[in-house]
């Protein structure tokens, strides 16, 4: 039996007249991950902006299933542009992303120490490279609670240590309930975590 938290019903969007995504149907399981899979231009960025509430689709429906009437508040998003202010620290970051829950300090320890990030909690980001600013945005799953991690191409811009403790956190996450939906160019067959494959084409 599926235990759906979100179920996308016959999603399309279009925009001048051209067809981006056209009638997409999946369920978002509890516990379970789904890669979203295709092509540069074939939609995913723009799929993953409608899961989020972002975007509007021209047509079809989106139902929750949580239970949870706040679900799509306990979504955290990390983008493909990261998410993160140049300006600030990998600290000044993190502090501007979690939420305000007693424990935000100690989370935030956490966070740094996982990704092996404590060194530079005062840097700039900025002055970063691009993998360490990844692991940054990355971060911000780790700052909050939520239900669903909505993630685009998490593994672009990691080296390989880096993307173990992100599978890591994937595994423990889902362990505890948790959804994710991420994007990639491919199919993934193998990985530590459940994880479900729905191509997108253009």
């Amino acid at each position: 039996m599926i235990n759906s938290l979100i179920e996308l019903e016959n999603i399309s969007l279009s925009r001048n007249d051209n067809n981006i995504l056209k009638d997409i149907s999946f369920n978002i399981e509890t516990s379970k991950a789904l890669n979203l899979y295709g092509t540069n231009g074939s939609g995913k960025t723009s799929l993953l902006g409608i899961i989020t509430g972002m975007t509007e689709p021209t047509a079809g429906n989106i139902h929750n299933f949580s239970g949870d009437d706040r679900l799509f508040e306990k979504i955290i998003y990390v983008g493909h542009k990261y998410g993160i202010k140049a300006n600030l620290t990998v600290l000044e970051n993190l502090l501007y992303s979690a939420d305000d829950s007693k424990d935000k300090i100690s989370r935030i320890d956490k966070a740094l120490k996982v990704y092996n990030m404590n060194n530079l909690r005062e840097v700039l980001t900025k002055n970063l490279s691009h993998g360490q600013q990844k692991k940054v945005s990355l971060m911000k799953t780790l700052v909050s609670d939520s239900l669903l991690w909505i993630i685009d191409e998490p593994y672009s811009a990691l080296d390989n240590d880096s993307i173990t403790i992100f599978n890591n956190t994937v595994n423990s996450f889902l362990n505890h309930g948790g959804s994710l939906v991420m994007t990639s160019h491919a199919e993934i067959k193998k990985s530590l975590f459940s994880i479900a494959n729905y191509e997108i084409n253009k």
